[in-house]
């Protein structure tokens, strides 16, 4: 049976597989993956880039579900990664170095660029708002001069989850620290919603393995909040692919012609209709989330087994 680990970022090997916060959540969810990777022939181990053994080539320490247990693990050799870490130039070395011994999903060069919200928006010029890298005063000053409306967003260069995103007015912005870089992004108004589909603020996040559309959802924000990410307090709701709007064709075979070189991987966009319903690219993520709630076992299930298959071709 081939095995599979599954890379998070720095983890102490004294405490839980999974922290109490993640119990009812991810932790239930991976209870569900691991039995189902097993039944179609993939062991799936996870562990932490701090537990590995540069010279013998192998994890010390890892997790993996038996018997509806949790259990500790030693001296794991893989035969292929699934990056979840975050990107870092830490991590990032450190992936270039694993990728000498053991396959790597996604690409740490796929991961790179896809996580980079500056670089994306440069590689879609024609389905993204302007961007501008801020790393000064004199830049964010230049930000606030060309990017249009009243609201401008800011976020961390790289990052996911929602963190450490700003939507501010231009007043305020002019007085605001800069720490860390940041990526300054027009604001899309998405408040008329998604013809058909939804009639409120929201964003679409579209979940590809290769070239192939798993499933899509709609997030939208808690009451009072612009931000939609699920761990913002957003709710989701899961769409077959026939509902999806035909405008988004066009952005959909940009990216899949752009990356065409990068094989395996796993990806989303996420988009936002704005005032006119014409779709725009506002981020892209090389590690969309597990989680699925009770009732969406089916997109659940077609995601599961999408990756499964995916760690199988790859071997």
């Amino acid at each position: 049976m081939k095995k599979v680990l599954i890379l998070f970022g720095e983890k102490s090997w004294k405490k839980p597989a999974f922290p109490k916060k993640e119990v009812a959540t991810y932790q239930r969810c991976y209870e569900y993956l691991y039995p189902l990777a097993e039944k179609n022939g993939v062991q799936l181990f996870r562990a932490s880039s701090a537990w590995y053994d540069q010279k013998k080539r192998i994890f010390r320490n890892a997790w993996t579900y038996k018997n509806n247990s949790w259990i500790r693990v030693y001296d794991i050799r893989p035969d292929l990664v699934y990056d979840k870490t975050k990107l870092t130039a830490d991590t990032q070395h450190f992936k270039h170095e694993l990728g000498k011994t053991f396959p790597i999903v996604n690409d740490p060069e796929f991961t790179a660029i896809l996580d980079n919200k500056l670089i994306t928006s440069l590689l879609f010029p024609r389905f993204s708002k302007k961007h501008c890298l801020v790393k000064n005063p004199s830049d964010l000053k230049r930000a606030v001069s060309e990017i249009k409306g009243n609201l401008i967003v800011f976020k961390t260069t790289t990052g996911s989850g929602g963190e450490n995103i700003r939507i501010i007015g231009k007043n305020q912005a002019k007085k605001m620290r800069i720490i860390p870089e940041l990526t300054a992004q027009e604001f899309i108004d998405s408040s008329k919603g998604i013809p058909g589909l939804v009639k409120s603020t929201h964003d679409l996040r579209l979940v590809f393995i290769n070239d192939k559309l798993i499933y899509a959802y709609i997030r939208v924000p808690k009451r009072g909040s612009l931000l939609a990410n699920l761990s913002q307090g957003g709710s989701m709701i899961s769409l077959e692919n026939n509902r999806l709007p035909k405008s988004l064709k066009p952005i959909i075979k940009e990216v899949e012609e752009t990356f065409s070189t990068f094989q395996p991987k796993v990806y989303t966009i996420d988009i936002m209709f704005d005032e006119k319903h014409r779709p725009w690219i506002v981020e892209m993520n090389s590690m969309p989330g597990l989680y699925f709630s009770d009732d969406q076992k089916k997109f659940q299930d077609r995601m599961y087994l999408a990756l499964i298959e995916l760690f199988k071709t790859t071997l």
